[in-house]
């Protein structure tokens, strides 16, 4: 034991001390440095990057939250729209998934980024990002146009039972417009000719020209086209929509198939919570506006915001359903 005259009873160990002061100094560059530690978040533009075309539906939405934002101030900052269409969407998803995480770039997509994955077109999925939230979903609905011969659902199951891929349909093959057919012809016991098209406007166009006979779209979709001769022949919902009572719902044919079309908000994986959050509560404010719920109606589209959770769940469950489905897809 060292007696209180021992000089070095007080001494600390050198390694220790500056261990120490090592350490401090790490600490405080990590909270100086972390984008999370900065209270005025945002200070700088806000980039939502959108993997398809200008007028598309994905970007009709992004550009009603882009709207609701600025005139009532919600994020301080302006927030910039960035189409970057083409593969399907993957263009855009992989400019996501490689951007900084740190708030300031962020997407909206659709569940699409699950299905390209299961098709081998990319090696990333949702589970590599960060999930910020869906705000709000559309009914889905399998169309053609009024003119056709196509005029009921059961008119067009009968004869493409009695003539097999006789039926031409419209897609994004690899996507869920292309998934989504497949599971109601394999419920419904028939074959689709499946056609690459491309997104929204480019199938609607290929229906037009007479290309094709039918493809998926949104109740968003219809209404909006609704004045090109487009028409639901069978609703992917739970019960018949108000907006197209007359139409029958795929359950009522005894076809066990429910889908609907989510938007979801994106982020790169590692963007701090604390900006996940925040962005999160920025979309829910915009879900809240009066205003904002009556355009919603008019549009379709259902005004409920999904947690991650939620949606992760979904988009699992999608993942493992579409599975089995795809080594038949590569051979139609």
């Amino acid at each position: 034991m060292r007696s209180r005259n021992d000089p070095t009873a007080n001494r600390r160990p050198r390694h220790s001390s500056l261990f120490l002061r090592l350490l401090g100094s790490l600490v405080a560059s990590l909270i100086l440095f972390s984008p999370s530690a900065h209270p005025d978040y945002p200070d700088k533009p806000i980039k939502i990057i959108i993997p398809t075309n200008t007028g598309g539906e994905v970007d009709t939405l992004a550009r009603i939250f882009q709207r609701a934002l600025r005139e009532h101030d919600i994020i301080p900052e302006k927030t910039v729209i960035l189409n970057l269409p083409g593969a399907g969407g993957t263009l855009g998803t992989r400019k996501i998934k490689e951007s900084p995480p740190d708030g300031y770039t962020i997407g909206l997509w659709t569940p699409g980024i699950v299905t390209s994955k299961t098709m081998g077109i990319v090696n990333y999925d949702h589970s590599d990002f960060q999930i910020i939230g869906r705000t709000g979903f559309s009914e889905l609905a399998l169309g053609a146009l009024d003119s056709s011969s196509y005029n009921t659902i059961e008119t067009l199951i009968a004869r493409s039972k009695a003539n097999p891929r006789s039926v031409k349909v419209a897609t994004n093959i690899g996507l869920p417009v292309h998934f989504t057919p497949l599971m109601f012809s394999e419920a419904a016991g028939i074959e689709f000719n499946f056609v690459q098209t491309g997104g929204g406007s480019k199938r609607l166009a290929s229906i037009l020209g007479k290309h094709t006979d039918m493809s998926l779209f949104s109740l968003l979709e219809f209404i909006k086209f609704g004045s090109t001769g487009l028409k639901p022949l069978v609703m992917l919902s739970e019960e018949r929509s108000q907006h197209f009572p007359d139409i029958p719902t795929a359950k009522e044919l005894g076809i066990d198939l429910v889908m609907h079309d989510a938007r979801i908000w994106i982020a790169p994986k590692a963007t701090p919570p604390d900006r996940i959050e925040y962005l999160a509560n920025a979309l829910k404010q915009v879900m809240a506006l009066p205003e904002i719920k009556e355009e919603f109606n008019s549009l379709g589209i259902n005004n409920h915001f999904g947690e991650p959770d939620e949606i992760n769940q979904f988009l699992n469950t999608l993942s493992e359903r579409v599975a089995p489905l795809v080594a038949k897809a590569r051979q139609r």
